[in-house]
């Protein structure tokens, strides 16, 4: 029989082990008085839910995390739009305060070592580049045989060379930190004064990934490389004085990411799954293409669960690029009669691709009726596959907005044989097909949806 002093012993035992293994993260948001708090992960553009907990009746709040199962990186805690805070967890205790969320001189951290590094370079880079903002103008402007000009120019070099001293000696004298980790990623690349436009592009695009080490996986764990990458690109505009030209010099752009992202599978995977969700957001279809037939993903031997769905989603891109013809496939529709898109015979036909609890497709569904409703079957055809699980929802949607044109619900989610045909992820998709069924657009949003069916039907 154990003794009820080794029971206490062994409990107490029991909760040093358990407390080890967790960080508090304790906060307080004043004026936040019982108001719900997430925490959540971040990867690029990605939050993840982590926790969720409410603050008391002074705004404090806590959270407790596992260290076996939430890894070091960026986190945020976050009330709504406009309020939250970003926080470097690594395996250590935060504490902090905000009495607002205009700017970081709004945030006290208490306890962090992390956080107190990051938060000190945060005040003095954005008060520095706030004075360097305001200074450019006459940087660039400013007659140079004028004595006043050297002044401003040395002015700025001297913010300039301020914040570079603080983000070396950061790195020196913390080098084991996350904190320095982020803060070399983050550290703004800046041209040297007296340079042309032209020769102040060159020389940014030549050193904005000085400071970038693509081999370190841990910048996965932020949004810091997807920041520096798409600060990269929009370098792009420069003397893009046509869209061919804009497109142009983003792929150029692409390569040269992608090219440094080779240094490491992951965070090459990354950047590709990074890259291909943005370029899918505004519709730039010859990006994705580059992406999809320019991929050397097949050159790294591990093969990683993102790997294959990215191979996957490469392979949709290039059998569903402009130009190609649309997957064929044979249905039924909600009224039970067989449907096959080659029995579709009108010069243009969309296939959307939608739900009835989708915002969205409430925006784009009334443009279609509209068109259809102008038209001959002969001219223009619809047909409409929804990922709608349930057949009531959907019936009800579809009399809601009298949609009478070729409605498929195969009631099985994502998982549809059409949805998987087209390796469908987001509602509504859109593909326009010429009479021959070539893919001839993917607009995205009402207004490009609009302009090219007129385009077409107006022809």
């Amino acid at each position: 029989m154990i003794r009820p002093i080794a029971i206490i012993m062994l409990l107490s035992l029991c909760l040093v082990v358990s407390a080890q293994d967790r960080n508090q993260i304790n906060g307080s948001f004043t004026g936040l008085a019982n108001e719900k708090i997430y925490l959540m992960r971040v990867s690029g553009e990605n939050r993840t839910f982590v926790d969720t907990t409410h603050t008391d009746n002074t705004g404090a709040f806590s959270f407790s995390l596992d260290k076996t199962t939430n890894p070091v990186g960026m986190y945020i805690a976050i009330n709504g739009p406009e309020k939250a805070v970003e926080l470097i967890y690594n395996h250590e205790d935060i504490t902090f305060t905000t009495t607002g969320f205009s700017g970081q001189d709004d945030i006290q951290i208490i306890s962090s070592i992390e956080n107190l590094i990051y938060y000190d370079y945060l005040f003095l880079k954005g008060m520095n580049l706030y004075k360097m903002d305001l200074l450019q103008p006459l940087v660039k402007n400013y007659p140079r045989e004028d004595p006043f000009y050297k002044l401003i120019t040395g002015q700025f070099r001297q913010l300039k060379e301020q914040l570079d001293q603080r983000v070396e000696n950061i790195i020196l004298e913390n080098p084991n930190t996350l904190a320095a980790k982020y803060i070399k990623v983050d550290q703004p690349v800046i041209a040297p004064t007296g340079l042309t436009e032209e020769q102040e592009n060159n020389y940014l695009k030549q050193h904005y990934f000085d400071q970038v080490d693509f081999n370190d996986t841990l910048l996965i764990n932020s949004s810091f490389l997807t920041s520096k990458v798409v600060q990269y690109l929009s370098l792009s505009q420069y003397n893009a004085n046509s869209q061919e030209k804009l497109e142009d010099n983003l792929l150029i752009a692409v390569d040269t990411v992608l090219n440094k992202a080779q240094a490491n599978q992951a965070v090459y995977e990354f950047l590709v799954d990074f890259l291909i969700k943005g370029f899918e957001g505004i519709g730039f279809e010859r990006g994705l293409e580059h992406i999809a037939n320019s991929s050397r993903l097949e050159e790294f031997c591990e093969n990683t669960e993102r790997k294959e769905r990215l191979g996957n989603k490469l392979e949709y891109i290039r059998k569903l690029a402009l130009g190609q013809k649309a997957p064929s496939f044979s249905t039924v529709d909600l009224n039970g009669k067989p449907l096959s898109l080659d029995s579709i015979k009108a010069n243009t036909t969309v296939l959307i691709f939608w739900a009835s609890w989708c915002p969205h497709c409430d925006e784009v569904l009334p443009v279609l009726k509209t068109y259809y409703d102008q038209t001959t079957r002969q001219e223009f055809d619809v047909i409409a596959i929804s990922v709608d699980e349930s057949e009531q929802p959907l019936r009800e949607a579809i009399k809601a907005g009298n949609y009478q044109w070729h409605n498929v619900g195969e009631l099985k989610g994502w998982e549809g044989s059409v949805i998987n045909t087209y390796g469908i992820a987001a509602t509504p998709t859109l593909f326009i097909l010429g009479k021959d069924h070539t893919i001839l657009s993917k607009p995205i949003g009402k207004a490009k949806l609009s302009g090219d069916l007129k385009g077409l039907l107006e022809k």
